[in-house]
């Protein structure tokens, strides 16, 4: 390789060629020639010489002006560019993990079984060489004595751990490090098993497989499956995060100036009419589907496996979807119901089975869970005009049809109430919308952690059933309303530019879900471990108690 000082040395670079505007024909010269020199300059101080003069070939002169045509059409915006996803191998397949000790060498077959040196004895046995150890006149047997009677026997720390457990018992407990040799081993055989079912694992799954496991057998003081224990112990069984799909995006930028030009123009303007409301009567609606099953692209797999296949509870859940329709308020709090359209065969609710009364949810069906002009119109009475919202209120939506129908907004205006309708300029909702760009990910995060939970440890829990659904959206939506993340709602004011600032926040899925996995639940004499922090009153709850034998819908604020 030749050096990198080697590049510019001894005249102009071709950098500064290209520049200060030198022709094409030019360019195409100097690059190959440029090249050539650098090559036989760097060889020459080597062992090999060049002799000749630096002649640029006609096939150098011809690559060299399409990289200056790439690079013209670039300029321009011309080009329109492919990125490509793919699976790569970081490591090669001779890569050997890095140790991980006290894991990965001495096992115990089962917890009813004790470590003596390099071999494993069973209670039993143990319990027949203190009673042979026992058994004699003068007291007890000598070192040789049982060395001889029994070959696991080696030294007289065997017999001191021989006394130990003739005291303790069934409380008689392996060391630390043997009973975190048996963990690791448990935890491989969850993980084998669930990979090969094809469940998309996460490190936050690995870390709950740890701590079940704790929690029923081992029950090691102080465990807490930390993310360094986690990694350590990936790395030792050879178990990476690889992507579960190819994505291929085109993208192109000829509009990109004029769409920033118009999304700043408007949010100057709304500005303006927002200084003369107060915050808590300034909100922004937005539509988003959400897919009836939601995972993430990528899953924990064994190093070198190249097809990634997972687990769902149903291939029809990943192309249904249903809509949801919140408010947030520019105070940073979310009206008080939002609104949620299922998809059923008859466009209605069948009376046999009817849906939970979530207090936050208005939920309406159609034969597709596509909003329509009716259904705004429900939304607007059941969720916008009630008695809990301001009686004036600066109303910001995108420019769905039906959105900018502005007469037909206004008929369902009930006396009392005064609203400023704007819409947002078509393209630009991914940068002005405060819900689009700050809410809507973050939600959806939080749902893919609780279906995560759900398929690797409440396999019987149908997420995709209708009722489940309902649950499921009222309870997480409940919990990303709460005052604790007030300066998060804010923040999607001020990254699409309609506040100035906004406090740090902490992002509800880390709240919720991170380092929650070796709490007990809050609930008296409930044996799970939690599954969910309350955002409101701050509590531990496991899954049961969350959503199947309670709903927790907290009263704190």
């Amino acid at each position: 390789m030749i050096p990198s000082d080697e590049v510019t040395r001894g005249g102009a670079s071709i950098t500064e060629t290209l520049r200060i505007g030198v022709p094409a024909d030019d360019v195409a010269d100097c690059i190959s020639h440029e090249a050539c020199r650098q090559v036989r300059a760097y060889y020459g101080q080597e062992k090999y010489v060049f002799s000749g003069p630096a002649v640029v070939s006609r096939q150098e002169k011809k690559l060299a002006r399409v990289l200056c045509n790439i690079m013209d059409q670039s300029k321009e915006g011309d080009v329109m560019i492919e990125e490509t996803e793919e699976v790569i191998d970081e490591e090669s397949g001779d890569w050997e993990p890095e140790e991980f000790q006290p894991y990965d060498d001495f096992v115990l077959p089962s917890l009813d079984w004790l470590k003596f040196g390099d071999k494993a004895v069973s209670r039993k046995d143990a319990q027949t060489a203190i009673d042979y150890y026992r058994n004699t006149t003068k007291g007890f047997r000598s070192l040789d004595s049982m060395k001889f009677r029994f070959r696991w026997i080696t030294d007289s720390k065997h017999i001191d751990k021989l006394r130990v457990y003739e005291k303790e018992k069934n409380e008689f407990q392996e060391t630390r490090t043997n009973l975190l040799r048996f963990l690791s081993n448990r935890l491989f055989e969850v993980v084998q098993d669930k990979l090969k079912t094809g469940f998309s694992l996460h490190d936050l799954d690995l870390q709950r497989f740890a701590l079940h496991i704790n929690n029923k057998e081992t029950k090691i003081q102080g465990f807490k499956a930390s993310e360094s224990w986690i990694t350590s112990w990936k790395k030792a069984h050879r178990i990476v995060s690889r992507k579960i799909t190819k994505f291929v995006t085109r993208k192109c930028m000829v509009d990109k100036e004029l769409i920033k030009k118009k999304a700043e123009d408007f949010v100057k303007a709304c500005r303006r009419e927002m200084s003369l409301f107060s915050p808590s009567m300034v909100f922004n609606s937005d539509q988003t589907g959400v897919q009836k099953e939601l995972y993430g692209a990528r899953s924990l797999a064994f190093l070198g496996e190249k097809n990634v296949e997972r687990l769902i509870q149903s291939k029809s859940s990943l192309t249904h979807s249903f809509t949801f329709l919140p408010m947030l308020f520019m105070d940073g709090t979310m009206g008080p119901k939002a609104f949620m359209v299922l998809a059923e065969p008859s466009g209605d609710f069948p009376p046999s089975r009817p849906i939970p009364n979530c207090p936050n949810l208005e939920v309406r069906a159609g034969k597709s869970h596509i909003m329509t002009k009716d259904l705004m119109r429900e939304w607007l009475k059941l969720c916008v005009f009630i008695t809990e919202n301001p009686k004036k209120m600066y109303m910001l939506v995108d420019s769905w049809p039906s959105f900018t129908d502005h007469i037909s907004i206004k008929e369902c205006i009930p006396s009392g109430f005064d609203v400023t309708i704007r819409n947002i300029p078509p393209h630009t909702t991914g940068l002005i919308q405060p819900l689009d760009a700050h809410w809507n990910g973050p939600f959806k995060n939080l749902l893919k952690k609780f279906m995560s939970y759900a398929l690797a440890f409440h396999t019987d829990y149908i997420i995709a059933q209708r009722n489940n659904e309902i649950w499921m959206i009222s309870l997480l939506f409940h919990q990303i309303s709460s005052e604790y993340f007030k300066p998060f709602l804010q923040y999607s004011w001020k990254k699409t530019g309609y506040i100035d600032s906004s406090s740090s926040f902490e992002t509800p899925a880390k709240f919720c879900f991170d380092h929650v996995g070796d709490k007990a639940c809050h609930e008296p004499g409930c044996p799970e471990l939690s599954f969910i922090r309350c955002s409101r009153c701050k509590e531990y709850i496991c899954f049961n108690h969350f959503i199947i034998v309670d709903k927790h819908l907290c009263p704190h604020k």
